[in-house]
């Protein structure tokens, strides 16, 4: 590089520019369009540099025949302002990060050592706690041993992902090889995992690397606001959580009413959570340390996501229950037994709980109501290290991980496979926005509609990382692996990532092209065999754009449950809408916003084919809320530091925001809510009643399916549950005065011995949903009592099952 002239000042003149002129090593004359000049006059405006095959002429002086400067290919940003917040994209700086392999190394090693302990151990909770930090922390943090990212948020991330992923597979390949050894696979997981990290970390020691635990790199750019603003953000957590605990503590279940759960804990939780999220907005938008937001970042999941738990202590949502017995039925058997069931075709994330459950020795009935919180808190992680790929701003990403937190009304994390494919579907876009995808080479004026409209798509597109072939194609390895793992563990979320993967792949975004190839087979390749088994319990192929996005409830028949409707769809219309007028005011440079956009609503297009049981529009909206917070997030929080004014708007505003998403969550609690006494009722009926029988169930709130016999029961409908509320013969319409409609409705199924239950919890539902009227379910009880037909197999505290025992009529 030439040195600088004596003559030529440190700083140039404030009226000055800076011409840069991109283009291949020594050319004399770029292409014109290859030009930018921008303005120095703002004293925040810096110029970074990083290594590749392109360079950048910089002229010294005021004219271009001055000494100039030959450097690597450059990437321009600006530290405040209104540039800063127009743009979302990544400025495409190099990462100068230090080396963190060591670090992995040693996290790989602990975890492994860890793990190992838990498998020694006696069964119980600590085997189970040691296990799953194996499981979640230690093969990923091995590979991460390897492979030198350079960046520690977005490391962490994929470690999760990695060790998630590998696990996953293994499990279902053990399970496919009809190899079942729980213990053996994980102590062998262990044991690579410990000797790998171990190996790695003496080779990185040897050569120099040294280990570093603290942070790296210079230090962040701070602002002193005052020792008032600078304690509040303190103040404020300890007020919100203690409130939240102090409404928490003086809850009884029994009190959550037809309004959900936010409407019990009263106004002490809503004043709490007013000062959490005003102390939130006040570090935002004032010293924004890193650490006190994501303080801040964990609370708000363990609000949302720990509250039922402790209150309740079952597991939420009736259908979880049949995960838990996919896990038994894997745990029972050493193999999948059923080609008609769809959790059994689907195995992945089965197959690894089955892994914990059994080195634990807890089924899953111990755990799994913590699911929600353990993948909030996971899928925060991958969500901030996907955000950063698009802006280094830490205000912007850490009100964007608030925002997915506080509106995500859709519960994607409750113990379910969803829970798993969406944490790895995170992790699976920040490789390809980190690696993969890089702005399309236009070589000359575009031609024609489509080629004018792909050239203003791109316009404005960073830079991305510059990346080698090598880095490329094992980045597209690893992608393809998390996509791997999703393909076994669900339906629809390949699906999906597919439609944004196209569009990608079509623009010239995103490269290799055999990417795409490589995933569309294996998606296809185990899709097509099961096929049918999907269409047969989904809507797949109804083509109804309307009806599919409608969800689940065609229509409100209660003011309790329009009121929750209502504001859930509100506050995604409201998001959305925000979202896109991000967009709208870059239309005229879209490529700064083109990929975030297209991931995050490209797969609304999927409702145009199908439903997938009314539940596709609440994935599309989880789906698209790490992009739709990162939009609002640039708007928001772009320009930096605001007054006390806007630090109050923003808190309060906030607040309402997560009131609104815990409404969405929680406000159908009463009927989510699965009592203790249902849980052993349902026990009971599969440890005792005749295989080969049928069970029919008067509302379908009862958590069938939770034992690993469950197949031998319900043959024909194995994967959904036989209910009377839902079929059009008996909705609006059931009391005791029909039971001789249900006997026969019943017998036509041709069980040789059938059961029914009846249950508070039903009772609720029908309340609660408008779908019986008042005293049905006591009309029934009474009715199947006084039958001869009908006897009593099992009564417990506001939960009955009857036996179907008297003989059909004889036919006229």
């Amino acid at each position: 590089m030439q040195q600088r002239s004596a003559e030529t000042p440190e700083q140039p003149a404030p009226d000055s520019t800076v011409r840069i002129v991109l283009g291949a090593a020594g050319e004399a004359h770029p292409a014109p369009d290859a030009t930018a000049v921008i303005s120095t006059v703002d004293k925040d405006a810096t110029t970074r540099l990083e290594v590749g095959d392109r360079t950048v002429r910089i002229p010294i002086g005021p004219d271009d025949a001055s000494e100039t400067r030959y450097m690597p290919a450059p990437v321009l940003t600006t530290a405040g302002g209104a540039t800063a917040a127009a743009d979302p994209a990544p400025a495409a700086e190099p990462e100068t990060g230090a080396d963190h392999r060591p670090e992995f190394a040693l996290a790989g090693g602990v975890a492994g050592v860890i793990g190992l302990l838990g498998i020694v151990l006696p069964n119980g909770a600590l085997s189970m706690m040691l296990s799953l930090i194996l499981v979640v922390f230690g093969p990923g943090a091995a590979l991460m041993s390897v492979a030198n990212v350079r960046n520690r948020l977005v490391s962490w991330a994929l470690a999760v992902a990695g060790s998630l992923t590998i696990v996953t597979l293994v499990a279902v390949l053990s399970l496919w090889a009809r190899v079942w050894e729980p213990t053996a696979v994980l102590g062998l997981l262990a044991g690579v995992t410990v000797v790998g990290s171990i190996v790695q970390f003496v080779r990185l020691t040897r050569a120099g690397v040294p280990l570093i635990l603290g942070r790296a790199g210079p230090a962040r750019a701070t602002v002193d606001n005052g020792i008032v603003l600078g304690a509040v953000p303190f103040i404020t957590l300890v007020l919100g959580v203690g409130l939240w605990a102090l409404a928490l503590a003086q809850l009884d279940p029994d009190e959550v009413g037809l309004y959900g759960f936010s409407a019990a804990l009263g106004v002490p939780f809503i004043v709490g959570t007013v000062l959490l999220f005003i102390g939130f907005a006040v570090e935002l938008f004032g010293r924004a340390r890193p650490l006190v937001l994501v303080a801040h970042l964990i609370v708000v999941p363990i609000i949302m996501q720990a509250t039922v738990p402790l209150l309740d202590g079952t597991i939420e949502y009736a259908w979880t229950y049949k995960h838990i017995g996919v896990v038994d039925l894997i745990n029972a058997n050493g193999s999948l037994i059923s080609g008609s069931d769809i959790y059994q075709q689907w195995p992945g994330f089965f197959a690894a709980v089955a892994l914990l459950s059994h080195v634990s020795g807890l089924d899953g009935l111990s755990f799994a109501a913590w699911s929600s919180l353990t993948f909030a808190l996971i899928t925060s992680l991958m969500v901030a290290a996907l955000l950063r790929q698009f802006t280094k701003d830490r205000r912007i990403i850490a009100l964007a991980v608030l925002l997915f937190q506080a509106c995500m009304w859709v519960d994607i994390g409750y113990f379910s496979p969803q829970a798993l494919v969406f944490a790895l579907m995170l992790a699976f876009w920040v490789i390809v926005t980190r690696w993969l995808i890089a702005p399309p080479v236009i070589k000359a004026e575009p031609k024609g509609r489509i080629g004018r409209l792909r050239a203003w798509a791109v316009k404005g597109m960073p830079q991305g990382i510059e990346t080698d072939p090598r880095t490329r194609k094992w980045a597209a390895l690893g992608a393809t692996g998390i996509f791997a793992a999703i393909v076994v563990s669900h339906q629809l979320t390949p699906v999906l990532m597919m439609v944004p993967l196209f569009a990608l792949t079509i623009l010239g975004i995103l490269r290799p092209k055999v990417f795409l190839v490589g995933l569309v087979a294996i998606m296809l390749i185990f899709f097509v065999p099961r096929l049918g088994t999907v269409n047969s319990q989904y809507s797949l192929f109804s083509f109804d754009i309307l009806s599919n996005a409608s969800g689940n409830s065609a229509s409100w028949k209660t003011p309790e449950q329009e009121f929750s409707a209502t504001v859930s769809r509100v506050l995604a219309i409201g998001v959305w809408l925000a979202a896109l007028i991000a967009v709208f005011l870059t239309r005229k440079r879209l490529g700064r916003v083109l990929v975030p956009a297209l991931i995050g609503f490209l797969p609304m297009v999927t409702l145009v084919a199908g439903n997938y049981g009314g539940e596709a529009i609440y994935r599309v909206f989880a789906f698209s809320m790490p992009f739709v917070g990162l939009l609002i997030g640039v708007l928001w929080a772009g320009k930096g530091r605001r007054g006390v004014p806007a630090m109050l708007a923003s808190g309060v505003l906030l607040a309402m925001l997560m009131l609104a998403g815990l409404q969405g969550l929680q406000g159908q609690l009463m009927v989510h809510q699965v009592r203790a006494t249902d849980i052993e009722a349902a026990q009971y009926f599969y440890a005792n009643a005749e295989p080969g029988s049928g069970l029919v169930l008067v509302a379908p709130n009862f958590p069938s399916k939770l034992e690993a016999n469950y197949g031998d029961f319900n043959k024909g409908h194995v994967s959904v549950d036989i209910s009377l509320i839902g079929d059009p013969l008996f909705t609006g319409n059931l009391n005791g005065s029909r039971l001789p409609d249900i006997e026969t409705y019943i017998r036509d199924m041709d069980y040789p011995t059938n059961y029914l239950v009846v249950s508070d919890a039903m009772d609720d539902y029908a309340d609660y949903f408008g779908t019986a009227d008042d005293n049905a379910m006591q009309s029934l009880d009474a009715a199947l009592r006084g039958s001869a037909n009908w006897q009593v197999f099992y009564q417990g505290p506001g939960v009955a099952i009857f036996k179907l025992v008297g003989a059909a009529p004889a036919a006229n």
